[in-house]
């Protein structure tokens, strides 16, 4: 068996997969079936908490449990060795990209569209959900 692919999956992902069918799903079933594994920090973990009690997405409480203690449960946490300063427009982004280079991570998967103009940051790709399943498999 060859080793676990490292990713970062931003928040709108994990967002998009437990209020939506997709291809945003199907990357959170490659995190069960142990093919990838999420890396995050403790600040993307924080936004996670916030955005999932946001009042607009609807989430019920135990909903809302249950994201979190998934991405707990299937995210290896790190921490950034180093302040990244380059998306102007969401400097938020940014901890994205730091924690990417702290876990030596494979991919970042997002939707969002500051990370996603990039292309790549530090020889990292920056794909959507659709974009990496496509290329993963």
């Amino acid at each position: 068996m060859g080793a676990v692919t490292k990713v970062v999956i931003d928040t709108n992902v994990f967002i998009s997969a437990f209020g939506w069918d997709g291809k945003p799903e199907a990357v959170l079933s490659l995190m069960e079936q142990r093919k990838i594994v999420n890396c995050i920090t403790n600040d993307i973990y924080s936004e996670l908490q916030r955005v999932v009690a946001c009042p607009k997405l609807k989430f019920s409480p135990t909903l809302q449990v249950n994201i979190l203690e998934f991405v707990f449960s299937w995210s290896s946490f790190v921490q950034p060795k180093e302040t990244v300063a380059v998306i102007a427009d969401d400097p938020d982004d940014d901890k994205i990209l730091a924690c990417a280079i702290a876990a030596n991570a494979s991919a970042i998967i997002s939707g969002d569209p500051h990370l996603l103009s990039l292309g790549s940051y530090r020889s990292i790709p920056i794909m959507t959900p659709a974009q990496f399943l496509e290329h993963k498999h």
